[in-house]
C-alpha cells in the first residue's frame, strides 16, 4: 500500500499542472452547483474579462518566478505605463505612438529591476519592493495624484487591444461581455508557453531557476537571462495596463494595486515554485482564472468579497502543501 502511494505521489510529481486541475475543478464544480448564473455566458464572459488582464501579467511573473526571481513592482509598473498612455493621448499624440510609448517605458522600468539584481545581488524580493513604492510614486507624479481620462470617440485603436467581440456576443452569447483582451491573453500564453518548452531560452529559464551554479558551468548566460525576464515581466505589466485602459479609458493612482501578490498567488496555485526551477504557464493562468472564478462565484452567492481573501489565502496554503508534498521535500 505505501508503494502504491509513493508511486502515484510520483506520477503527480511529473505533472506540474496536478494541483492546479484538482483546484480549478472543485472549485468550478463547487460554484456549478451552489451559484446560480454561474454557467451563464454573462458570468463565464466576465471571469474569462477580468482574468485576462491580471492573467498577462501572470504569464510574464510565472517565466520569471521559474528563473528564479520575483517581480513586485508589476502593479505599480502597470499603474505608470496607464498613466503614460492616457497623458500621451490627452496630449493630442497619435495612438500608436502613445502605446509605444507606454510599453517601451514598461520595458524599462523591467530593465532597472533586472540590472539592479544582476549588479548588486540584491534579492529581487527585496529590489522589488523597493521599486514597488518608487515606481508607485512615479505614477502619483505623472497623474498629478488625479485620474485621467479620455472623452468622447475612442480611437479605432482601442477596438484592437479590447474592444467588445460583437459577433460572438450577439449571435452566440446574448448579453454577454465577451472581449478582445480574452484572445491577447490566450495569444501570449500560448506563445510563451512554447518558448519555455520548445526552445534554447526556455533551458536556460528552467536552468536557471533550478540550479545557478550548474547552469553557469554549463555556458548559460544566467544574468542575461534573469534580465531579459525582468523586461518580459514589466512589457506584459505594460500591455495588459494599455488593455485595461482601453476599456474603461481612465486611470487613477491605486490602479494595479495588489496585482503583485494575486499574480505570485496564481502562479504559486498553479504549480510554480518559489524556489524556481519549475513551472508552467498553463498552470499559471489556471491558478489565475481559478482565483477569479472564486471570485465571481462568490458574488454571485451574495457573499461579502471580503471573504474572497479568506478563501483564496487558505487555498493558497493548500497548493503549497500539496506542491511540498508531491515534490517530495517533507
Amino acid at each position: 500500500m505505501r508503494s502504491e502511494t509513493w508511486r502515484l505521489r510520483y506520477r503527480l510529481a511529473a505533472i506540474p499542472d496536478a494541483v492546479a486541475l484538482a483546484s480549478f475543478a472543485a472549485v468550478f464544480l463547487f460554484f456549478a452547483l451552489a451559484a446560480d448564473n454561474f454557467l451563464t455566458p454573462l458570468s463565464i464572459a466576465n471571469i474569462l474579462t477580468f482574468a485576462s488582464i491580471t492573467g498577462i501579467v501572470v504569464v510574464g511573473v510565472a517565466i520569471l518566478m521559474i528563473s528564479g526571481e520575483f517581480d513586485l513592482s508589476v502593479g505599480s509598473t502597470f499603474a505608470v505605463a496607464s498613466y503614460v498612455f492616457a497623458i500621451s493621448l490627452i496630449g493630442q499624440i497619435s495612438p500608436l505612438l502613445s502605446l509605444l510609448a507606454a510599453l517601451v517605458v514598461s520595458c524599462l522600468l523591467g530593465l532597472l529591476n533586472g540590472l539592479i539584481v544582476t549588479r548588486t545581488g540584491i534579492p529581487s524580493f527585496i529590489t522589488t519592493l523597493g521599486t514597488m513604492l518608487a515606481y508607485r510614486g512615479i505614477a502619483r507624479a505623472i497623474g498629478g495624484s488625479d485620474f485621467a481620462f479620455i472623452t468622447g470617440e475612442p480611437p479605432l485603436l482601442f477596438r484592437v487591444l479590447n474592444g467588445p467581440l460583437d459577433s460572438l456576443n450577439r449571435q452566440f452569447f446574448p448579453a454577454s461581455t465577451f472581449r478582445v483582451s480574452i484572445l491577447w491573453f490566450l495569444a501570449i500564453a500560448i506563445l510563451l508557453a512554447l518558448v519555455l518548452r520548445r526552445t534554447r531560452y526556455g533551458n536556460w529559464v528552467f536552468a536557471t531557476g533550478g540550479n545557478r551554479g550548474a547552469a553557469l558551468s554549463l555556458g548559460v548566460p544566467v544574468r542575461r537571462v534573469v534580465v531579459a525576464n525582468f523586461v518580459l515581466s514589466g512589457l506584459l505589466a505594460g500591455v495588459a495596463s494599455v488593455l485595461q485602459f482601453a476599456h474603461r479609458s481612465s486611470v487613477d493612482p491605486l490602479r494595479g494595486e495588489g496585482m503583485e501578490l494575486v499574480a505570485v498567488a496564481a502562479c504559486v496555485i498553479g504549480g510554480v515554485r518559489l524556489t524556481g526551477g519549475y513551472g508552467t504557464i498553463f498552470g499559471a493562468c489556471l491558478g489565475m482564472l481559478l482565483l477569479q472564478m472564486l471570485e465571481q462565484g462568490l458574488v454571485l452567492m451574495q457573499i461579502p468579497v471580503q471573504i474572497f481573501q479568506a478563501v483564496a489565502g487558505l487555498i493558497l496554503i493548500i497548493a503549497v502543501i500539496s506542491n511540498t508534498y508531491l515534490s517530495g521535500e517533507s
